[in-house]
């Protein structure tokens, strides 16, 4: 990196901490608020103002709900509320602990049997996923702990919550982390094959497709299998994980990647690709 792109990214920093302890400040101070006399109220109060993401008038509201009304039924909506604000501020770790609190002390309410407390804690793990940022490697080359949290959650209230009308949008989310979890592993896999290593990078693919079944990944993972199968000189598995993309995800572009390497082991070692073993 030259001396000015260091010096300017420097200066750009400087001016996010700048602005970021500057909105802390303004933000920790909020307005004035009048709290009224009902729960309801007061309750009100709250969600309009988390709905305007005036947060820290919104949780001022709710605790005051809690802490005065605590046997109406608002005091409890208002701690469900109280974690929906952590979330939309983005305090994923203290909005998980304060939706399983609320699992935990309400098992029956209804924001939990329809799933929605579990689905919000699902979203929490999603939003803590390693992300691109500029200057720094791509998500799939970090740490993918996060994202393999947030799967188990998602595997978790998928067979918990099949008829929740949160399913199809968990759904989705498990579809990105498993694509960014396959993205991790392939990358790992091309690391061992530039190194010479193509057992590990096998390894590595086979796991994938044992571990994250139903990805819609399925066809790049084999290809890149047979790839490496055919690149260490064994022709008779190489075919036989091209006939899998080929039989098994006929409509994908894959397939007919794939039937381009069938005819290239069949013209290389014949319609018996095990006689040619040695000759990759």
């Amino acid at each position: 990196m030259s001396r000015q792109l260091t010096k300017t990214f420097a200066v750009a920093l400087g001016l996010m901490a700048l602005t970021g302890l500057a909105c802390a400040t303004a933000d920790d101070a909020g307005k004035p608020i009048t709290y009224s006399l009902t729960a309801k109220q007061n309750y009100d109060k709250g969600l309009a103002e988390l709905k305007d993401e005036n947060y820290i008038e919104a949780s001022k509201f709710l605790t005051f709900v809690k802490q005065k009304f605590p046997f109406s039924k608002y005091a409890v909506l208002a701690e469900l509320a109280l974690a929906d604000t952590q979330f939309q501020r983005g305090n994923h770790q203290e909005a998980i602990d304060a939706y399983k609190t609320f699992a935990r002390l309400h098992p029956t309410h209804e924001k939990v049997e329809d799933g929605y407390v579990a689905f919000k804690i699902c979203e929490c793990y999603v939003r803590d996923m390693p992300g691109d940022w500029f200057l720094i490697p791509p998500a799939f080359e970090k740490d993918q702990s996060a994202v393999r949290d947030a799967l188990r959650e998602l595997n978790d209230f998928v067979d918990k919550f099949p008829e929740s009308k949160y399913l199809k949008e968990a759904q989705q989310d498990r579809r990105e982390v498993m694509r960014r979890l396959i993205e991790h592993e392939v990358y790992v896999a091309r690391f061992y094959l530039d190194r010479d290593e193509p057992k590990a990078a096998i390894l590595r693919l086979e796991s994938a497709i044992r571990r994250y079944p139903d990805s819609g990944r399925e066809a790049d993972l084999l290809l890149t299998l047979g790839q490496t199968h055919l690149q260490m000189g064994d022709a008779l598995t190489a075919k036989q994980t091209f006939l899998r993309v080929v039989n098994e995800h006929a409509a994908v572009q894959q397939a007919k990647r794939a039937e381009l390497y069938l005819d290239y082991i069949k013209r290389r070692y014949g319609d018996n690709p095990k006689d040619g073993l040695a000759h990759g």
